[in-house]
C-alpha cells in the first residue's frame, strides 16, 4: 500500500482553484458594499425659506433629487471598486466584462439611490476606457448607442416595504419605542436643556414654524445645501444665519441622531424594554442579518456544488445602495457610530461600507474585514474592523462575531408585522376574529 504524505502548503494549492484571491492563506470569498447615495438637493424646506423647490433644477428638478455632483461622486467610487476588485489593484476578483451571475444591486425606491447605483455601475463597468466590453455583446452594436456603455440592472422594491435600508420608514413600533425614549431621564433632560430650548425658540422665530428636535434635521440640510449651491443668495436671503449657529444646530441634531439610534441609551429600561437595544434592532437589525446571511450562505456552499448552491456559488458582489440613515444604523449596531464622521454627524455623500468575507484554508476558519470609504476623496484602504467590540483589535474578525451581532439584533418577526406589533398587548392591527366579534357585538346590541 502506497501512502502519500503533502504539506500544508501542498494542500492549500489543492483547494485553491484558478482565479482564486489570496491574501496569504485567506481567500476572499465574497464582498458586500453598503453605500449612501451622491450629492443632492434638499428633501423638503422651512415655512420662511426663501429657495423653493423650483429652485432646484438638477438631476431632473425637485426636492431629493441626486446631482450631477452625485453622479460624479458615484461614478469615481465605481472605478476605485473596480480598482480593487477587477483591476487587481490588488484583486483580481471580478471578471473584467460584466457578468451578471456575479454581481447583485439593490436600492431603496427613490431617484437619488436608484441613479448612485447606476452612476456606480458606470464607474465599474458602464464605460469603455479600457476598451474590454465588447459591441454587439454587452451593448448594442448601433449608431446613438454610448460607446462602451453596458446597463447594468438595479433591483428595489416599494419603499413602503423596505424595512431592510430604508430605516426611518413608517413603523408603529418604532415610533412607540421612541416616545418611550424621549420619556426617559437622558433624552428628556436633553431636550429641556435650557441652551437647547433656547436654540429651538431662535430658530422657530427665524423659521416661521415650530422648530423642536426630532425636525431639527430637515433645517440642517436646507441650509448646508443651500450655502453651497447659491452662497449669495443664501447669505442676502438668510441674515441670521451663521457658522456658530450651525454650528449649534449641527450638535443638537447629531445628539438626537444618535438617540435615536439607541446610542447613549444602553442599558436604558422604560417599561421593561431596553429602549437602546431595540431602536437598534428595528432600524438595523434586518440588515445585518441580510449581510450575515449571504456570508454564511457562501460558506455552506463553499464545498457544496449542487443545485441549490449555484446561484450562491456564482455570486461573489452585493452592493447596496441607500441612505446616511442606513450606513449610520448599521454603523451603530456594529459600536463603530463614532468612526462615521470626525467630530459628529451621519456619513457624508458616497460614503460606502465594504464587508469583506475571507476564509483562511489553512483552518478552514471564515472572517470578515469591514473597510469605509468617507467620502468622495477617499480610498479604499481604511480597514476599521478592529474597533469593532469582539474583533479584539484585528483587521480580520472571525464570522463567528459578526453572526453573535445578527443573533442579537434579529427581529423578532418579519419587519412589516413586526412594525405593526403592539408589545405591550396583541396585535396593533385588529385580527379577522377580533373584526367579527366586534361586529357581531355591534349587531346585538343595535338589535336589543
Amino acid at each position: 500500500m502506497k501512502v502519500l504524505f503533502y504539506s500544508v502548503s501542498t494542500l492549500l494549492l489543492l483547494q485553491v482553484s484558478s482565479g482564486d484571491v489570496m491574501n496569504g492563506t485567506m481567500k476572499l470569498m465574497m464582498v458586500q458594499a453598503l453605500w449612501r447615495h451622491g450629492d443632492r438637493t434638499p428633501t423638503e424646506t422651512y415655512h420662511n425659506d426663501q429657495f423653493k423647490e423650483q429652485d432646484w433644477v438638477f438631476g431632473g428638478g425637485g426636492w431629493g433629487q441626486l446631482t450631477p455632483i452625485g453622479m460624479r461622486q458615484h461614478m469615481q467610487l465605481g472605478q476605485r471598486l473596480r480598482a480593487r476588485y477587477v483591476n487587481g489593484q490588488p484583486y483580481q476578483f471580478l471578471n473584467q466584462r460584466y457578468d451578471q451571475q456575479e454581481i447583485f444591486v439593490r436600492s431603496t425606491d427613490k431617484n437619488r439611490t436608484l441613479l448612485s447605483a447606476f452612476s456606480n455601475m458606470v464607474g465599474m463597468y458602464g464605460s469603455n476606457n479600457e476598451n474590454v466590453s465588447l459591441p454587439g455583446y454587452d451593448y448594442p452594436d448601433v449608431p446613438g448607442w454610448p460607446v462602451g456603455f453596458v446597463p447594468i440592472p438595479i433591483h428595489t422594491i416599494p419603499d413602503a416595504e423596505d424595512h431592510l435600508l430604508s430605516v426611518d420608514n413608517a413603523c408603529a413600533l418604532q415610533d412607540t419605542i421612541w416616545e418611550m425614549a424621549k420619556t426617559t431621564d437622558i433624552v428628556s433632560s436633553y431636550f429641556s436643556r435650557s441652551d437647547v430650548k433656547a436654540l429651538m425658540g431662535n430658530l422657530t422665530n427665524y423659521c416661521g414654524e415650530d422648530i423642536n428636535p426630532e425636525n431639527l434635521w430637515i433645517l440642517f440640510n436646507a441650509l448646508k445645501i443651500e450655502k453651497q449651491y447659491y452662497p449669495l443668495k443664501f447669505q442676502q436671503t438668510t441674515p441670521w444665519y451663521s457658522d456658530s449657529l450651525f454650528e449649534q444646530i449641527d450638535i443638537v441634531n447629531s445628539q438626537v441622531q444618535d438617540f435615536q439610534n439607541g446610542l447613549g441609551l444602553e442599558g436604558v429600561i422604560k417599561n421593561g424594554i431596553d429602549i437602546g437595544k431595540y431602536l437598534r434592532k428595528i432600524r438595523g437589525g434586518t440588515l445585518v442579518n441580510d449581510i450575515y446571511n449571504h456570508m454564511n450562505r457562501k460558506t455552506q456552499c463553499a464545498s457544496n456544488n449542487g443545485k441549490e448552491c449555484t446561484y450562491t456559488n456564482r455570486l461573489k458582489f452585493f452592493a447596496y445602495s441607500a441612505h446616511d440613515t442606513t450606513l449610520y444604523a448599521l454603523f451603530s449596531l456594529l459600536g463603530v457610530a463614532h468612526l462615521a464622521v470626525q467630530p459628529r454627524g451621519y456619513p457624508l455623500y458616497s460614503a460606502c461600507v465594504i464587508m469583506e468575507q475571507w476564509q483562511d484554508l489553512q483552518t478552514n476558519q471564515t472572517y470578515f474585514k469591514m473597510i469605509y470609504h468617507r467620502h468622495e476623496n477617499d480610498t479604499l484602504n481604511n480597514v476599521i474592523t478592529s474597533g469593532i467590540p469582539g474583533c479584539n483589535g484585528n483587521d480580520y474578525c472571525p464570522l463567528s462575531v459578526l453572526k453573535n451581532y445578527s443573533d442579537v439584533y434579529k427581529p423578532e418577526m418579519e419587519m412589516n408585522q413586526w412594525c405593526n406589533y403592539n408589545m405591550f398587548g396583541s396585535s396593533a392591527m385588529a385580527s379577522p376574529f377580533s373584526s367579527l366579534l366586534i361586529l357581531a357585538l355591534f349587531y346585538l346590541f343595535v338589535s336589543n
